[in-house]
């Protein structure tokens, strides 16, 4: 073995290549980086309340009494038809959606819808149904002076939890979203009249 060879610097070409395949990996993790932090963020989702109905208000009152109160089906049955915007890259799967109806401070009704999901950029449309059993406000005095007084106020709160995971579950953030909502109901024709809605949302 001839201990005097000499040992040939890399060409310049070499290094070029080498320089140029280092620049490139830092340009693609650069993008890699920028498409996370942008396109699969996640984005908190949107909760609309459309509206709030009644249905099934049972028997009619006594003569010159009121619908709101009926002597043979002291019930009636709150609609609150809501819809949650997913603007994520990838579906937000939810549980079952959580919607309670209030006088004052009393619950007076509660339901839950089934789970399901809602795709990429989409929108879905929730329709809760919650029975309120008008006999326990019987006798509130509070109560029938609103029913007396032409209007009562109720509050409806409706809760999704979910989950969003992007990137293969590489990225994923748990989400609640929460909808309170008061709302007038005019006695002379069962409407829902002043609506008005506040939407939190956590992110976790």
């Amino acid at each position: 073995m001839d201990t005097n060879a000499v040992v040939k610097p890399p060409s310049m070409r070499l290094l070029y290549a080498l320089l140029a395949c280092s620049i490139a990996s830092i340009v693609i993790a650069v993008t890699m980086l920028a498409v996370t932090l942008t396109v699969y963020r996640v984005r908190e989702p949107v909760m609309t309340m459309n509206s709030i109905s009644l249905k099934d208000l049972g028997a009619a009152g006594p003569p010159g009494g009121l619908a709101l109160v009926p002597s043979s089906s002291p019930r009636l049955t709150v609609v609150a038809d809501v819809s949650v915007k997913n603007p994520n890259a990838a579906s937000l799967r939810y549980g079952p959606t959580e919607t309670s109806v209030y006088y004052g401070a009393q619950r007076v009704g509660e339901a839950a819808g089934p789970p399901g999901t809602a795709r990429a950029r989409r929108t879905v449309r929730l329709n809760v149904t919650v029975d309120v059993a008008v006999g326990a406000l019987l006798g509130d005095p509070g109560f029938l002076g609103d029913v007396a007084a032409g209007a009562v106020a109720v509050t409806t709160a409706t809760r999704v939890r979910g989950r969003v995971a992007v990137l293969g579950g590489v990225v994923h953030r748990r989400v609640v979203l929460e909808m309170n909502c008061t709302a007038t109901i005019a006695i002379a024709d069962m409407s829902i009249r002043n609506q008005s809605c506040l939407q939190r949302v956590w992110l976790q």
